[in-house]
């Protein structure tokens, strides 16, 4: 993983250097298309063909849209500005070119709107579909992340403080569906409602306090047959991983559906359907907790069971 890190931010240096010695007129919108050209002025007329390449034309807070599917698209896509992708497409990184989207901004907002990023083409071999190591807030609605072979789906590591709302996604077939892990001096709250986290082949979402504080609430999603933990709170010197979980599903997991792991390591869940998950509902361990609000269901093994209750108001 350090390896792909250092290579993004070795890419993002160059693409870096070569936006900044070539600056554009700013505009609201920007224009790609499948048989776009980077040399196009990214017009509705003459579209160009990368996300990167409409993100050095836009003013911050404007917005990249798509004429047709994006296609595939070469090589890491590096924004440090806010902005808006609207994109009913699917991006399938160039094979030869690993690589899906990047944001390390400092302070940026970012939402990503109908985007499929996908795997399928070959591409993003060692690299997850979106990656954060910056700032701000990044909001995915309507989105797909899927069929990531070599990465994590989702990688969150910023470096400050962190918003992340997902909303009516499906994050799945990849070799991890999501990671919350703030780098030094990094924190995260995430908001995930009406997400499906399902079929990939390490864990659903694992948060890491290692470096920084972590809270996840989830409400009306369905966690779902991945060979690893279906959600996994790990607890380190930087503060709480926090779960809150309401009325949603997490079954078929290959471990645990919840695990809650050390002493900062929590989880409280609501009205929600522990099914069938092969290691069990629940495993609290290294001191961690996991609190039921008495109104949730398991079917199979209950593992070590809740910790404790919490009362409903």
């Amino acid at each position: 993983m350090i390896r792909i890190i250092a290579k993004l931010f070795a890419v993002a240096a160059v693409l870096s250097a070569f936006l900044s010695a070539a600056p554009l007129s700013a505009q609201t919108v920007a224009w790609i298309s499948s048989t776009g050209n980077n040399a196009d002025p990214c017009t509705a007329a003459q579209p160009c063909g990368t996300f990167a390449t409409a993100a050095s034309l836009l003013s911050a807070g404007g917005q990249i849209s798509c004429l047709n599917s994006p296609g595939i698209i070469a090589g890491v896509q590096v924004l440090d500005i806010s902005l808006t992708i609207d994109c009913a497409g699917v991006l399938e990184p160039f094979p030869s070119v690993n690589g899906g989207i990047l944001l390390n901004g400092s302070n940026q907002v970012v939402k990503i709107r109908n985007l499929t990023i996908s795997g399928t083409g070959g591409g993003a071999a060692a690299f997850s579909g979106i990656s954060v190591f910056g700032s701000g807030t990044l909001i995915l609605e309507n989105c797909v992340l899927e069929n990531l072979a070599g990465g994590t789906a989702l990688q969150i590591e910023p470096n400050g403080p962190f918003n992340l709302v997902v909303t009516n996604s499906r994050i799945s077939n990849s070799v991890a569906g999501v990671l919350i892990k703030p780098n030094s001096g990094g924190s995260v709250t995430a908001t995930f409602n009406g997400v499906t986290i399902a079929d990939n082949t390490g864990g659903g979402l694992k948060t890491d306090t290692t470096n920084g504080p972590v809270r996840v609430d989830i409400t009306a999603s369905e966690i779902t047959s991945n060979s690893g933990n279906g959600l996994n709170a790990v607890s380190g010197a930087g503060g709480a991983a926090m779960f809150n979980i309401h009325n949603s599903v997490i079954a078929d997991n290959g471990s645990a559906g919840v695990q809650a792991n050390g002493t900062n390591a929590a989880a409280l869940i609501d009205a929600t359907l522990l099914d069938s998950n092969v290691a069990g509902a629940l495993a609290a361990i290294g001191s961690g907790r996991i609190l039921t609000y008495g109104n949730n269901r398991i079917v199979g093994p209950a593992g070590s069971g809740f910790t404790g209750t919490a009362s409903l108001q």
